[in-house]
């Protein structure tokens, strides 16, 4: 059961991140709507793009293979999945006041980031 948890975790962000971008490109804008509002909405979804692009591109530049590269590998990515867990109150808060329609998606998407981010730290 674990592993397939681990599965849909691991490939659930791009799908997530897919689903929120759709909902909040083809959301209708007010025109009475205050603009620091839409400032808020872009500033959440931005925010958690951007926390999943720096977990991609840690993924891709932090090789990991302990036989060749030793342990300091392992140390970099555990330091690195340390912050991103640290800082998921934050993303979750940001993405929960985003715009109606991506709230639950986004706070998801932050959730299975971290998901990703620990199930990477632990594997063999």
């Amino acid at each position: 059961m674990f592993n397939l948890a681990a599965l849909l975790a691991l490939v659930s962000p791009p799908f997530l991140a897919f689903f929120v971008w759709f909902k909040f490109l083809t959301a209708k804008s007010l025109p009475e709507r205050p603009r620091w509002k839409t400032v808020v909405d872009w500033i959440a979804i931005l925010s958690v793009s951007g926390l999943f692009a720096v977990c991609v591109i840690a993924v891709l530049t932090i090789p990991c293979d302990v036989d060749r590269l030793g342990w300091a590998c392992v140390a970099r990515w555990r330091s690195f999945s340390i912050v991103v867990v640290r800082l998921a109150p934050l993303f979750l808060v940001l993405a929960a006041v985003g715009r109606r329609g991506t709230r639950i998606i986004s706070v998801l998407w932050v959730l299975a980031m971290n998901f990703d981010c620990i199930m990477v730290d632990v594997l063999p």
